[in-house]
């Protein structure tokens, strides 16, 4: 970093420089003082941090947060964090007046290193017996599941476990893999029963600090002079990369997920061009050394579709010369259905982004778009901002890392939803050449036969839930956005009532796409947030949600009147007027982005909902 740039940090007088400054630069060569005068800009604004972050351990983690900080920084996360003392995160976790208490974290990382955890095991593992290691590998998990508990009790984190890595060098050296129960074995039987005793904790995932520590190489990981000196387990060198992978849980944690990949043709999906070589000449498939490059990297992009991200084509190209590759090829992974739209024709590969935004009812900042072409890169980026742009390099062999090291399609769990979006949006489509055949609006919600449930969440719609939370805009009333823990809290808060909708139709199931929240208690009944999938926008499905909220608390419930308000953003204005639509008078409660609400009971109106058969209430 030259001193221009640090000139440049010191003077930014705001957190949006700061961002910017900061998205513009390259840091994957930055030295720790560079990192420790970005921090301390940083630190600046972390008053209006959007994420608390805690860091607890049983050794010296300090440098950490500041490398956490950078990456989420770049890509325009605020963070503010608190740092456990040495080896006090039992402490810091069932005191619940402790600083980690008071500090009230939304995320909370904890990495035990087994040196301190379990010295035998670190030191002596050929001393213990067969019965002595298995028993103690009941323990540490036992004490971290212990720990996990009252860490669940005391805040409403979501909390990141760090796995425990493998050593590179076992102590019975090459005779470990054919002892019983070997060194090897017990920290791949420790780590399989972590990820087994959290699977379904809505609240708590592992982080694989095996994987990220062999990906950068355990010999460069570890510093053992630093140990000795300040009981640091991990070379300041490994850290940019532990950060990079806090920041994958954050940023899904922040709903952040982008929804499509959109990727251009000629080079990228396949080798050559089309219009030019041929069908036959183009470089996809096994046997040759640059189509098998090709062919990796859609298989790839196949597999960002199965855990539920969309693909659409932006090419400009002949479309007929298009669909005959697809038609020929069969050898691709790729075909035409894996797509959710193709804009392929000559015009601009602007244009045809706001298309494909459209087409699928997303916005353009949902798009992240990869291309081999400089040029239309770099015009993308100038002209549509929003969107993230993704340029290949030269060599395809490397395309398919490239992908992997994405961030932005990251989420903290896959739904149901995920594994079948493809799939619904083609029922979509066949939804909206349904509604062209048949032109009247009312016939067509009518013929439609959309049946509807809604039922009280429990915690296995949490992770469906939170997507709703964390992406919904158009149809989201407030924008509150609620994390895993707020959620799970609301589900066992006998004042808060969670409801789901789900919804299907004649062309399939749609799944869960609507959730509405209210708070109930002696006194008031009062909507906090109301929000529906825009792929359901505008069939009735949010009038016969009202109607369910209105029969509960008033007509079927002890209460006199419900309260509300909408929340304006730049997002959210289709649905400025639908409370006054649903019969809700404006209360005297209002600012210049929000408008408060009141239904009485002698003002309730059922409004009728054609087509829409409800089908379970609870």
């Amino acid at each position: 970093m030259d001193s221009g740039f640090k000139k440049s940090i010191k003077q930014l007088e705001t957190w949006a420089a700061l961002k910017e400054l900061l998205q513009k630069s390259s840091l994957d060569s930055i030295q720790a003082h560079e990192v420790d005068l970005i921090y301390r800009v940083i630190q600046k604004y972390s008053e209006d941090a959007a994420i608390r972050i805690a860091y607890l351990s049983n050794h010296t983690i300090d440098p950490l947060p500041r490398y956490t900080s950078v990456a989420c920084a770049r890509q325009g996360i605020l963070l503010s964090d608190y740092v456990g003392p040495f080896n006090q995160y039992v402490q810091d976790a069932f005191n619940p007046d402790s600083n980690l208490v008071i500090f009230n974290p939304n995320v909370i990382f904890l990495d035990l290193s087994m040196r301190e955890l379990s010295p035998q095991i670190y030191g002596e593992f050929f001393g213990l017996t067969d019965v002595q290691r298995r028993d103690e590998l009941c323990r540490i998990v036992d004490h971290i599941r212990d720990w996990v508990t009252v860490v669940k009790k005391n805040t409403e984190a979501t909390v990141l476990i760090s796995n425990f890595p493998i050593p590179s060098f076992p102590q019975a050296g090459i005779a470990d893999a054919h002892s019983d129960f070997g060194e090897v074995e017990f920290f791949y039987q420790l780590n399989l029963d972590l990820i087994q005793t959290f699977r379904n904790d809505s609240r708590v995932y592992m982080f694989d600090l095996e994987r990220i520590l062999s990906y950068r190489g355990k010999m460069g990981a570890y510093n053992p002079k630093m140990y000795y000196l300040g009981k640091m387990e991990w070379d300041e060198e490994s850290l940019p990369i532990i950060a990079d992978e806090i920041l994958r849980y954050i940023w899904a944690l922040k709903g952040e997920t982008k929804k499509c990949l959109v990727v251009d043709l000629d080079n990228t999906l396949w080798g050559g061009v089309v219009g030019e070589e041929g069908i036959g000449g183009i470089k996809i498939g096994v046997g040759d050394p640059e189509g098998e490059a090709f062919f990796e990297f859609q298989q790839v992009i196949r597999s960002l579709k199965d855990r539920g991200i969309l693909l659409a084509v932006c090419s400009k190209n002949n479309f007929n010369d298009v669909m005959d590759v697809f038609e020929t090829r069969k050898d691709m992974p790729l075909g035409v259905e894996d797509f959710s739209s193709m804009q392929i024709n000559w015009e601009t590969k602007c244009n045809n982004l706001e298309r494909i935004a459209a087409d699928l009812n997303i916005g353009e900042d949902s798009l992240v778009f990869i291309d081999d072409n400089p040029v239309e890169c770099e015009l993308i980026r100038q002209t549509m901002p929003h969107v993230r742009t993704i340029h290949l390099p030269k060599d395809p062999s490397k395309y398919p890392g490239v992908l992997r090291h994405l961030f932005e399609f990251e989420k903290l769990l896959l739904s149901d939803e995920d594994r079948t979006k493809t799939i619904q949006y083609h029922q979509n489509s066949k939804r909206k050449e349904y509604k062209r055949e048949i032109g009247d609006v009312e016939r067509f919600l009518e013929g439609l036969g959309t049946t509807l449930s809604v039922f009280l969440a429990k915690h296995n719609h949490i992770p469906r839930i939170h997507q709703l939370f964390s992406k919904t805009n158009q149809f989201n009333l407030t924008t509150k956005r609620y994390g895993p823990s707020e959620i799970e809290a609301f589900i066992e808060d006998e004042a808060w009532f969670l409801y789901a909708a789900n919804v299907a139709d004649n062309f399939g199931a749609l799944g869960l796409v609507g959730a509405y929240l209210v708070r109930a208690d002696s006194e008031a009944v009062v909507i906090d947030s109301f929000l529906l999938s825009c792929r359901v926008m505008g069939r009735g499905i949010e009038t016969a949600m009202m109607n369910q909220i209105k029969k509960d608390f008033l007509l079927e419930g002890k209460y006199q009147e419900i309260g509300a308000e909408y929340r304006k953003t730049k997002k959210n204005i289709p649905v400025a007027g639908f409370y006054e639509q649903q019969g809700f008078a404006p209360s005297e409660f209002s600012s210049s982005d929000i408008q408060g609400y009141q239904l009485s009971l002698n003002k309730v109106e059922i409004i009728d909902c054609p087509g829409i058969q409800l089908t379970e209430v609870g």
